[in-house]
């Protein structure tokens, strides 16, 4: 066990505290935004302003830096998702920071960001994961406006992925992604119009093999293209309907994978929906349409096209200023590597409430679904799953979490079932 320096780390957080409560009355000259157009009723519980536990920033010129460092530790009673779990303790340690500018019009952040998970047994776990980018809005004129963002990490993918390879694996998959987004509106009356259009890329990194040796992922490697157009028209104050065509290519560097199939695919979506703010109860969007992805017919055997209804729904309701209900559901294709499997076709629906219990303590919980269907097979998994959480605000610096995870995995196919759950507790640092 290595506890001895876990509670060296806590010491020197301890000290990074003190210096957090030192920071010169310069940086506390910051006064929170107001909501302009909004009552405290059309706000979230977790976005409303609270000027005497919100960080600050550190004024830098016209722009302000936000640091925060997150101190969790964790148990989890089945860290590799199987029907015989394996449990352990990790310590993770969280560290961003953003930049982010104060003009009046415009916006520009740049950020970084790293996770370090450090396990007390399992120490072929242990990893950090990082992110860089930056992202922005220039407001062209009154009607018209610009975003992008730009970020470039390294990433592992979660222990649950039907990708996994748990009997030969001895550490998760990890990859490199790349990722490009531009998004553009003009909407000089009540009819509207945008356009956007991202790209991805994704490099995946060697597995090390238990016992010795590695599993090459280079057959996952893809560049992935979006694309999309937007026309929207408010037809009455706080509805606006819209229609959405969108354009979805897979292009993989390798011809053929290690089952000998050519995973490469492009795809269409065409949605009708409604963004709405019904007086100051319920905001979001709900959407509804259909869906292709279309796979190349190589020899010997192709990989199943996919086809059918496309949806997705975002809404959050206002049930009074202390609680806040989100509803999310989507229908995402998600790639695989499995062999006769085209996609992993995940229908999720997500329900979860933030209540102010105290000014300074929220409470929060959540259920989730999700159905994926590995087509092209008859394997059908399901990912039932809850948590519930405490956030204990302490001051504008300094807030504590503790939080509870169920998370189960239900399949046709034998051997692969797996109930976890995982216990958290932490601290968030931030100026």
């Amino acid at each position: 066990m290595r506890y001895p320096k876990y509670a060296a780390r806590l010491i020197g957080f301890a000290t990074l505290m003190g210096a957090m409560a030192a920071v010169p009355a310069s940086a506390q000259d910051y006064v929170t935004p107001t909501y302009v157009g909004t009552t405290q009723q059309d706000v979230g519980v977790l976005d409303r302003p609270r000027p005497a536990y919100d960080a600050k920033g550190i004024p830098m010129g016209g722009f302000r830096l936000f640091p925060t460092l997150d101190l969790f530790g964790s148990y989890d009673d089945n860290v590799f998702r199987q029907p015989t779990g394996q449990s352990d303790y990790f310590f993770t340690v969280s560290l961003t920071l953003r930049l982010q500018s104060q003009w009046g019009r415009h916006f520009l952040e740049v950020y970084a960001g790293l996770n370090n998970y450090d396990y007390a047994k399992l120490s072929a776990q242990n990893l950090t994961d990082w992110k860089v980018g930056t992202d922005g809005r220039l407001d062209i004129s009154r009607s018209a406006m610009l975003t992008a963002n730009v970020f470039y990490g390294e990433m592992h993918e979660l222990w649950s992925a039907p990708n996994n390879v748990v009997r030969f694996q001895a550490s998760p998959n990890r990859y490199y992604q790349t990722h490009a987004e531009v998004v553009t509106a003009y909407q000089p009356n009540r009819l509207g119009i945008g356009f956007g259009g991202s790209f991805d890329r994704y490099d995946w990194m060697s597995t090390p093999a238990i016992g010795g040796g590695t599993l090459f992922n280079s057959d996952r490697n893809q560049d992935e293209y979006q694309a999309y157009t937007k026309v929207f028209y408010d037809f009455s104050p706080g509805y606006s309907g819209f229609v959405k065509a969108s354009y979805d290519g897979r292009h993989f560097d390798h011809l053929f994978d290690r089952a000998g199939f050519d995973r490469s695919s492009h795809g269409y979506r065409y949605d009708g929906g409604l963004d709405m703010q019904i007086t100051h109860l319920v905001s979001g969007e709900v959407f509804i349409g259909y869906l292709q992805q279309y796979y190349v017919q190589s020899v010997p055997t192709p990989l199943k096209n996919v086809s059918g209804l496309d949806y997705g729904v975002k809404l959050d309701w206002y049930a009074s200023p202390l609680l806040t209900v989100h509803l999310n559901g989507s229908r995402q294709l998600q790639d695989v590597v499995l062999s006769g499997a085209s996609v992993s076709d995940s229908k999720g629906i997500n329900l979860s409430a933030d209540y102010e219990f105290r000014p300074n303590i929220i409470l929060q919980g959540n259920v989730d679904y999700t159905s994926a269907r590995l087509v092209g097979t008859t394997r059908t998994d399901n990912y039932p799953g809850a948590g519930i959480g405490v956030k204990y605000l302490l001051n504008s610096y300094m807030s504590a979490d503790l939080s509870y995870a169920y998370s189960e995995r239900t399949s046709n196919s034998t051997g692969i079932n797996y109930t976890d759950n995982t216990v958290s507790i932490g601290l968030n640092l931030h100026i």
